[in-house]
């Protein structure tokens, strides 16, 4: 009797079988996981940036803020050179550029409840103006507490983060 090498047609289709009902488990909680791992990202590059703005205005002894004509597309760390409390004026220096969130992803900044283009650090790096929210969501309009945050600026400069409440 001579021995085959091989699978049977049966084999094969169990494992075809095994594996699509794998992939069809595995695959929605892996996009999940890439939402979550860019909002992870997307909030880091916000504080890093709050951060930067906070100890330029330090290290210079002058007002320096982030500021974005549109906050999905990116913003930047602008210092305020005529010290005004604007960092939208065309001789303001930029310090550095921060890239656009995900592409599903909302940012929307508030300065005492109403919509603001910038959250400005004075010249002892402590918060200029009222307290400042970023709410960070990964989906726009949704409100999901496991990924999406909110970014709180007090008085003193420090960046608190909480998750976002329904």
């Amino acid at each position: 009797m001579r021995m085959q090498k091989g699978f049977t047609l049966v084999e094969l289709l169990v494992t075809v079988a095994v594996l699509a009902i794998l992939l069809a488990v595995a695959v929605p909680g892996f996009a999940e996981f890439i939402r979550a791992v860019r909002a992870s990202s997307d909030v880091s590059s916000l504080t890093a940036a709050l951060s930067l703005a906070r100890s330029e205005a330090v290290k210079r002894n002058q007002p320096a803020c982030i500021y974005s004509a549109s906050w999905g597309d990116g913003w930047e760390v602008r210092l305020d050179v005529n010290n005004n409390n604007s960092c939208a004026d065309a001789g303001d220096t930029a310090v550095r550029a921060f890239g656009a969130v995900s592409a599903a992803a909302a940012l929307a900044v508030q300065e005492g409840g109403a919509d603001s283009s910038q959250v400005v650090f004075n010249g002892g790096g402590r918060r200029q103006g009222s307290e400042y929210t970023i709410a960070y969501r990964s989906v726009a309009n949704e409100c999901n507490p496991q990924r999406d945050r909110n970014l709180v600026v007090g008085p003193t400069g420090r960046t608190e983060i909480e998750a976002c409440t329904p």
